[in-house]
């Protein structure tokens, strides 16, 4: 038994906990609306400004998605995490390719197409993890209820893994017989396991209650529904940005959670600059592009598109107004 680790332990665990169920009662209010939603990868601010938001918005939709859309807009950490975390993501990483062109699209503001392809991305990462798990037979897995029982194996492993550092961390402990007793570790273990549930039933209850929810058996509350999309039920599905948004903050919940089970991935990207300013160029220069045909894609649609400078702070949006002009010169 040793009380002064066990304290330590617990102390520090708990402190991650709190956040947690800090964020959480945030991500319940932003959720009952059908909202873009706080992810593992949020800084710790993140929270204050939502809680300042949701108290004090006068238009609390558009607030909610313009908070989301700038970090989405602050293409370098956009890049950093695709190509610097995404990809070190086993069963994630597989996708990248197809979560690169669902941006192109996205910053293109074909965000039908961006979702359309995003979407079974959730459910290809959840099944090449239980194919890896469970086995070839797998393969054909196409029931979310099934797919989901992946995030109970990341729990599991997740717990082996923090109890395998646990004991990295306090080695020269173990070999003088001065670490945790069995009860100890069990209450540090338990702790950890609350945490990692407390996040991934965030996710978990985004994609049964909304996005993969049984339509035949439940009312919809969220048009917003696989099946609804993919089987053209509706006619008033909101294929939005910050419908895109939803599905994009849905990954990174599945990158955190492989992360944390695999021993050596870490959530920091290690990119070389030069790659992400090369990225960065050609992101912009696409956003730039998009924002220029904005309207003569309104002369051809039905309804709307709007320019994405009303979610960019105003440096941002007036930087991609000046090149949208001189590309209209070229198109007139």
């Amino acid at each position: 038994m040793n009380k002064r680790l066990f304290q330590k332990e617990l102390n520090k665990i708990e402190s991650q906990i709190n956040t947690v169920e800090k964020l959480d009662k945030v991500n319940q209010h932003l959720q009952r609306s059908n909202w873009v939603f706080i992810h593992p990868y949020s800084q710790g601010g993140d929270i204050e400004v939502l809680t300042n938001l949701i108290a004090n918005s006068e238009n609390l939709n558009e607030d909610v998605v313009t908070f989301f859309a700038r970090k989405f807009f602050d293409l370098r950490g956009t890049i950093h995490l695709i190509e610097g975390v995404y990809l070190t993501r086993p069963f994630l990483k597989d996708f990248v390719p197809t979560i690169r062109e669902s941006i192109v699209m996205c910053l293109q503001k074909d965000f039908k197409g961006a979702i359309s392809i995003l979407i079974p991305v959730i459910e290809g990462t959840l099944r090449k993890y239980l194919i890896n798990k469970k086995g070839e037979h797998k393969k054909g897995e196409i029931e979310i209820k099934e797919l989901l029982k992946a995030v109970n194996l990341m729990t599991d492993e997740y717990v082996e893994l923090s109890k395998t550092f646990l004991h990295k961390r306090n080695m020269s402990l173990i070999k003088t017989d001065n670490y945790l007793d069995s009860n100890q570790e069990k209450e540090i273990l338990k702790k950890h396991r609350y945490y990692f549930k407390l996040w991934m039933i965030q996710f978990e209850k985004f994609i049964k209650n909304n996005l993969y929810l049984n339509t035949k058996t439940n009312h919809v509350t969220d048009s917003f529904n696989r099946h609804l999309i993919f089987h053209g039920l509706e006619e008033d599905i909101e294929f939005s940005f910050g419908n895109y948004l939803r599905i994009f903050n849905s990954l990174n919940f599945l990158s955190w959670a492989i992360g944390c089970t695999v021993e050596g991935c870490s959530s920091l990207s290690e990119l070389p600059e030069y790659k992400v300013k090369a990225m960065w160029a050609d992101y912009f220069n696409i956003l730039i592009t998009s924002e220029a045909i904005t309207e003569y894609k309104n002369n051809i649609y039905t309804e709307q598109v709007e320019s994405f400078g009303r979610y960019m702070h105003k440096q941002q949006a007036d930087a991609i107004v000046r090149p949208v002009n001189e590309i209209k010169k070229y198109y007139s």
